[in-house]
Parts: C-alpha cells; structure tokens; sequence
C-alpha cells in the first residue's frame, strides 16, 4: 500500500479538473467521497470517472432523491481543507461514508485505481459497500 501511494504521488501530475459536483441539500445516507489534488494524471481521472459510471449506472434514483451524495473534492482548495482534515485526506482517496460520518467509512482507493479503466470490474466493491449502508 505504501508502494502504491508513492508511485501514485509521483505519477499524479500535469492535469485537473474544474469545481466540485454536489447533490442535494438535504443529508444524504451515504456520502461518496473522491478527493484529490489540482494536478491530476490519467490514473486519477479514470478512478473517478469508472467512480461516478459505477453509481449513474447502480444508485442514479437515490442520487437524484438525496439519499446517495457523490462530490469530487479538490483537497488543495482553501474551502475543502477542513473536510481532508476531517478524513485525514492527504492525497487522492475514494471515500465513502454513512450518514453518522465516523464509524463504517471505507475507503476504496486502490480499487478505484486499480479498475480505473473498467468500471464493470469496480462495480462489485462499490455495490458491497453502499447497499448495506442504504439499509
């Protein structure tokens, strides 16, 4: 794990992605969670693309109810160092978080990366994670 966050920092560079991606106002159930830096290599930006593939294709209809968030957090923007702090994010992370936001956070960041470029193969880790926190 230690190996693949460093070479994961050294190979993230040279792209970005404008703004955050909010749902609803209302708290959702589950809270998911893609932080990441301002520059952003190919592997990142597939993590979170196969990321939001994998819920627009699973949890669409309780997206658009509120019950499921997804938001992708630049954790070097000012107004987003409270929310790394609170998860000790230091760099890119797929978080995902039930209502009561400590206890039962998993984080899937070597999945995300790992499958980055097939959703389909993502998809088992991400339903096994929020269909018991949707309960």
């Amino acid at each position: 794990m230690l190996l693949f966050t460093l070479v994961l920092s050294l190979t993230c560079s040279g792209y970005s992605q404008p703004g955050n991606q909010s749902g609803s106002a209302m708290q959702p159930r589950v809270s998911v969670y893609f932080f990441h830096g301002t520059h952003r290599c190919t592997g990142c930006l597939n993590a979170e693309k196969a990321t939001v593939t994998v819920l627009n294709d699973l949890y669409r209809a309780q997206q658009d109810n509120g019950i499921l968030r997804f938001q992708s957090i630049n954790i070097e923007e000012p107004q987003n160092k409270a929310l790394a702090e609170q998860y000790e994010i230091a760099w890119n992370s797929l978080l995902i978080v039930p209502a009561n936001h400590e206890k039962g956070k998993v984080e899937l960041t070597e999945q995300a990366f790992a499958h980055g470029t097939d959703p389909e193969a993502l998809k088992p880790y991400i339903k096994n994670v929020i269909d018991p926190m949707l309960k």
